[in-house]
């Protein structure tokens, strides 16, 4: 039977291969640490954490080597999933600590992972493969599930951002649709906080560890008016979700120059 979890959802951090290096001003791997530690002061023990994509911006080996030593020292359940700044088998060679673009279970919830890359494009797409695994994950479990990808399956109301989205949004939607015990699906990509409803399970996007997008822009613009954040989802026994997104004050620069040092193994 299902119980109470706690699932931490963060996304896009854009790292680099090193810490310390800078993306459009930002020190990726610091504003990815400071995130980080506010979610787990939060909810020092979530029974599971999401990386919702964009995970390394370069898709470096060295990128990805540092997250894996990050997550081992976390000791938690993860689930990783691609974006379209991502290179999903090195994910997979890389991120030992991390269950990456499968099912992951933790307290009769199963969590979906889908990659939603597409080679040379800003776009996702999963692919009849992906959808068949998914079609065929969901018959044979009727557990209360999270379905989690990069590219949200709905526009957001930024005509700039909703040109990138899923391509293949309907067909998902029709193989989501055959099944009841969908609960939601969590997103990232759109670097900011979204939340909407289709059929029976809601969908909702989360903001970026690192730069906002300013909502329902029709053309690119950083939002400064928001902060980076997480999302909590309290999923219950009853297959019922609760979530609320966290907000984290940008630290002043001086602050964020140098990310903690990872414990030694």
């Amino acid at each position: 039977m299902p119980r109470d979890i706690t699932v931490l959802h963060i996304t896009d951090p854009h790292l680099l291969a090193r810490p310390g290096d800078r993306l459009h001003g930002w020190d990726v791997a610091a504003a990815f640490e400071h995130v980080l530690e506010h979610a787990l002061s939060t909810y020092p023990a979530p029974d599971a954490i999401v990386l919702g994509g964009d995970l390394v911006d370069d898709e470096s080996s060295t990128g990805y080597r540092w997250l894996d030593a990050r997550l081992a020292a976390l000791n938690r359940p993860v689930l990783a999933i691609a974006g379209n700044h991502d290179d999903p088998q090195a994910m997979a060679a890389y991120l030992s600590h991390a269950v990456v673009h499968d099912v992951l279970t933790v307290g009769g919830w199963q969590l979906i992972g889908l990659s939603t890359h597409c080679p040379g494009s800003e776009s996702g797409r999963l692919g009849t493969d992906q959808l068949a695994g998914l079609d065929a994950a969901l018959a044979a479990r009727s557990l209360p599930t999270l379905v989690c990808l990069h590219h949200p399956p709905v526009d957001v109301g930024s005509a700039w951002i909703d040109a990138i989205g899923l391509i293949d949004r309907d067909a998902l939607c029709t193989t989501l649709s055959r099944h009841t015990q969908v609960r939601g699906l969590l997103c990232g990509h759109v670097h900011q906080r979204f939340e909407s409803r289709h059929d029976s399970y809601e969908i909702w996007t989360t903001p970026s560890t690192m730069r906002q997008f300013r909502p329902r822009s029709p053309e690119f613009a950083e939002d400064d008016e928001h902060s980076p954040g997480y999302r909590c989802l309290r999923c219950r026994a009853d297959g019922t979700i609760a979530t609320r997104v966290h907000r984290v004050p940008r630290p002043q620069a001086d602050d964020v120059s140098t990310p903690a040092k990872l414990p030694k193994e």
